[in-house]
């Protein structure tokens, strides 16, 4: 079968490391892979350019100031018309707007939209910004009913794509992950180190985090901190965090190694707002590592009170953390019952389990 995935970039990300992991699969399955990517990756963040070369996988880079530029339209509208592709996947709001537009001049092809987040509730530092993104999404919603099929990654972003237009019936098909990095040893001891990672901004939570560690007792305790965020708002960060609490916390940058990062750390944070699935969370499991997340969809479908430690709010992240440093200090049989329901849930996402559910949405008529 012959497939484009079409994203905005190829920089490190969630949906793209997901679109890494599906193209990955899909060659050892026989399929034949290419990619259209839209706009120019972002310096500042690890491209996987290199990754899919490795891959022998084809390129197209439109160029252009993305979905704006009417040069963009017409040499994606030719060059999709000369490859004759039977799928085409796009994989981000602004991709499947331009493939939207270019299917209505009459190319035959499956289309197929995965919808990796709840794009509108992500928060933003200003307002206009969240408006703008929450009518343009009412609009998007629109044309991805044109869609051949609507993947969601949870049911929470089915629901929300659904609250957007009812005529959609998503076909919820999560991520999957490694299931080779599992090892629950050496967990625990008297020095703990606790880490986040993802793109450092408001909706990560890392403010809040930041805040909480500010009255934690920082004894043998240490905060890695990885992902790439903007000077200004790293600026930020460190001037929330007291005197004390800055001799302990490490800001790593934008993390390549996911391993080595994982490895050095005993206790993970994801404190997100609003996540589509969290892959990151997925990750740190996969890892064997103990979490803490924030108690809403769809985290707490993946991490459990009885696999992790779950917050509402400030006050919460402030007693759950606490109560994890004592239970990896002093509690060996409670950390070992969650590790083994962390494997448990780890299993379950599979790319063996998973992957079929994406092989039947592209040969369903």
């Amino acid at each position: 079968m012959k497939v484009c995935h079409v994203i905005n970039t190829l920089n490190r990300g969630g949906a793209e490391t997901h679109l890494f992991d599906l193209v990955n699969h899909q060659i050892l399955k026989g399929y034949e892979i290419e990619l259209i990517v839209i706009g120019p990756d972002n310096k500042n963040t690890i491209s996987f350019k290199e990754d899919y070369k490795n891959l022998e996988v084809k390129i197209k880079r439109l160029q252009g100031p993305r979905m704006f530029n009417i040069l963009s339209y017409f040499r994606l509208f030719f060059h999709i018309k000369r490859y004759k592709y039977e799928v085409i996947h796009s994989h981000q709001p602004r991709s499947d707007f331009m493939i939207y537009i270019v299917r209505k001049f009459g190319i035959k092809f499956k289309w197929v939209v995965s919808v990796h987040g709840k794009y509108d509730t992500y928060l933003e530092s200003m307002e206009i910004s969240n408006r703008i993104k929450q009518k343009f999404m009412v609009l998007l919603a629109g044309y991805w009913e044109k869609a051949d099929t609507v993947i969601a990654i949870s049911n929470e972003v089915s629901n929300w794509i659904v609250d957007l237009n009812k005529q959609i019936r998503p076909a919820v098909i999560p991520y999957w992950i490694d299931q080779s990095n599992f090892n629950p040893s050496n967990v625990g001891g008297e020095d703990i180190s606790i880490g986040f990672l993802g793109r450092l901004n408001k909706n990560k939570g890392i403010e809040e985090l930041l805040l909480t560690f500010n009255k934690l007792d920082t004894t043998n305790l240490t905060l890695t901190i990885g992902g790439y965020g903007e000077p200004s708002y790293l600026r930020y960060l460190h001037s929330i965090s007291n005197e004390e609490s800055r001799k302990k916390i490490k800001y790593l940058g934008y993390v390549s190694n996911r391993k080595i990062f994982f490895d050095s750390i005993d206790l993970f944070v994801f404190p997100s707002f609003s996540e589509g699935l969290g892959l990151v969370l997925l990750e740190a499991m996969s890892f064997s590592k103990i979490c803490i997340t924030r108690d809403i969809l769809p985290m707490n479908t993946y991490l459990k009170k009885d696999s992790g430690y779950l917050f509402k709010d400030s006050e919460e992240l402030l007693s759950t953390l606490n109560e994890a440093i004592k239970d990896l200090r002093g509690d060996s049989k409670k950390i070992k019952s969650k590790l083994f329901n962390i494997e448990e849930m780890v299993k379950k996402s599979s790319v063996e389990k998973i992957f079929p559910m994406i092989e039947k949405v592209y040969h369903s008529e």
